[in-house]
């Protein structure tokens, strides 16, 4: 076998060996976090907008929404009609 034979037969094996090392590294990425409803609080598994009758009372500490949300979603209920 001659020298450019060699050096061939070297180059072809290095693009194959890189070839299957590229292809076992391949992977899917593991999907991020979802959050459907992005108001929802930390911990809660769902919320529900709040009510109109419970918009008419108004907002409280011990609801599930912060004032924040709770203030935006009744207004846009109170828009609505």
């Amino acid at each position: 076998m001659s020298m450019t034979h060699s050096i061939f037969a070297i180059t072809l094996v290095g693009v194959w060996l890189s070839s299957v090392v590229m292809a076992l590294a391949q992977n899917t990425p593991e999907p991020g976090p979802t959050n459907p409803n992005p108001q929802a609080q930390p911990g809660a598994t769902m919320v529900i907008n709040p009510t109109e009758q419970e918009c008419r009372r108004g907002w409280d500490p011990s609801l599930k929404w912060t004032r924040q949300q709770f203030e935006e979603f009744c207004t846009r209920l109170g828009a609505s009609k």
